[in-house]
């Protein structure tokens, strides 16, 4: 199983007994707000589909879906992931809100883009965020992403957004110090 750690992070499969901490996260309309797939309200049963999704993911070849923990006590305080298509892929990340502003996103986000361009070989990541999320949008550009314009979304996010502002990020960019 992937493991990734930080200095105070652990980012690991998704495990059973992160279900009440999911649960209460993804119940957080602070949290959910800016969301597209979570469904809101968030119900066991979700969890417990996402945590079969997930452990999937970590028994294939190119594990890029993790539970986010806090090193000292494996608490779980967020996710972060990696859609992958190809060489590229869609990041996606959520945080319990106890744990906004203490540049969590930024190290896990750190990480993952290390894991997703060398360990699994990618060449471009991308991401969207809801217009009003000025945190998420600070964190893309804390990691070296840079806007492309407005992007047309398929689904909303639970604000009704369609329009979101684009971001990017190329392998070669983090080569030259960015992230």
């Amino acid at each position: 199983m992937t493991e990734i750690e930080t200095r105070r992070l652990r980012l690991r499969p998704f495990r059973d007994a992160d279900l009440p901490a999911l649960l209460a996260a993804l119940n957080d309309w602070s949290v959910a707000q800016w969301l597209v797939r979570p469904p809101y309200p968030y119900l066991e049963a979700d969890g417990r589909d996402w945590l079969a999704h997930v452990r999937r993911d970590h028994q294939g070849p190119r594990p890029s879906q993790f539970a986010v923990a806090l090193r000292p006590d494996d608490a779980l305080v967020g996710s972060i992931g990696l859609d992958i298509e190809g060489t590229e892929a869609e990041l996606g990340y959520w945080f319990a809100a106890a744990h906004w502003g203490k540049g969590l996103a930024s190290e896990a986000g750190r990480a993952l883009l290390a894991h997703g361009f060398g360990t699994l070989g990618l060449r471009r990541l991308h991401a969207t965020a809801d217009p009003a999320n000025k945190r998420s949008q600070g964190v893309l550009r804390k990691l070296g992403f840079r806007p492309i314009g407005t992007i047309a979304a398929a689904l909303p996010t639970k604000r009704g957004s369609l329009i979101r502002p684009g971001f990017e990020l190329l392998a070669h960019d983090t080569r030259d110090g960015a992230g």
